[in-house]
């Protein structure tokens, strides 16, 4: 019962986040988002390696959350949403920002990794050459 109350909290702020993330988008440039997403690395190091379930239970809740919300919450509002949700328990992560051209068309993706662990974007990151990362 108590775990099930956690994943409910989990999920409540998983959504808020998401939404908070959305309205920061529309009415933010991304020149003021940046520094709330870390600083600018350009080594290939990622996080560091797991040490808590924490990232698997962010990661699930920001799947379910997104799949609820009435607003958009594709790969950028849910990296950033998970970037606050890390922020807020004080644990590093790193947000990255790729491009990939498929025929005329450049389409870009953010994914979110924190302790080794690929808390959004997983499934597409694979494909986009990394641009640009922000670690906290």
């Amino acid at each position: 019962m108590r775990r099930k109350f956690s994943a409910l909290l989990l999920f409540i702020e998983a959504w808020i986040c998401i939404a908070i993330a959305r309205c920061m988008l529309i009415f933010m440039p991304f020149r003021k988002i940046a520094p709330l997403l870390g600083k600018s690395v350009t080594d290939g190091s990622t996080a560091d390696v797991r040490t808590t379930p924490r990232p698997e239970r962010i990661r699930a809740a920001i799947r379910r959350a997104a799949a609820c919300s009435p607003w958009r919450a594709r790969c950028f509002e849910q990296a950033l949403a998970g970037k606050i949700m890390l922020t807020y328990r004080k644990m590093s992560g790193i947000v990255f920002f790729g491009i990939n051209k498929v025929g005329d068309d450049l389409q870009a993706h953010a994914w979110l990794e924190s302790e080794g662990v690929i808390i959004t974007g997983a499934k597409e990151a694979d494909q986009f050459i990394v641009i640009a990362r922000f670690k906290s």
